[in-house]
């Protein structure tokens, strides 16, 4: 409907428009929610993308020996070599160096669990 003076006589009218469109952004909205997405766990990621995602953005040649030393995640079809952003996220991730505490405190775990046996 255009912007004009609404009279009386013409209110069921921009009523019924109102309702339609009301209805028009209702569906749209569902639409929207229903829609299937990809988790962020599935995002694929090839060599450029992986570069500028990892956070000290290595060179090309650094990350095929990554790959040719099975020290990175990575899935190979035919030459292409692709990666999953979850494996990378999680091979991050390990990539951690614990603490002085959190080692003696894993010796001290494995000392009790070996006590622990009797023979």
């Amino acid at each position: 409907m255009s912007e004009k003076n609404i009279t009386f006589e013409d209110m069921p009218k921009a009523m019924s428009w109102m309702m339609d469109k009301l209805n028009e952004l209702d569906s749209k909205i569902d639409g929207l929610n229903n829609s299937p997405q990809t988790p962020p766990s599935e995002i694929w990621m090839n060599l450029k993308e992986l570069r500028e995602y990892l956070p000290n953005h290595p060179a090309e040649q650094t990350v095929y020996g990554w790959t040719s030393c099975h020290q990175i995640p990575f899935h190979k079809k035919g030459k292409r070599i692709m990666f999953l952003k979850s494996e990378i996220d999680d091979w991050l991730h390990d990539g951690k160096m614990k603490s002085q505490k959190e080692l003696e405190q894993e010796a001290e775990n494995f000392i009790k669990s070996k006590r622990k046996r009797h023979f």
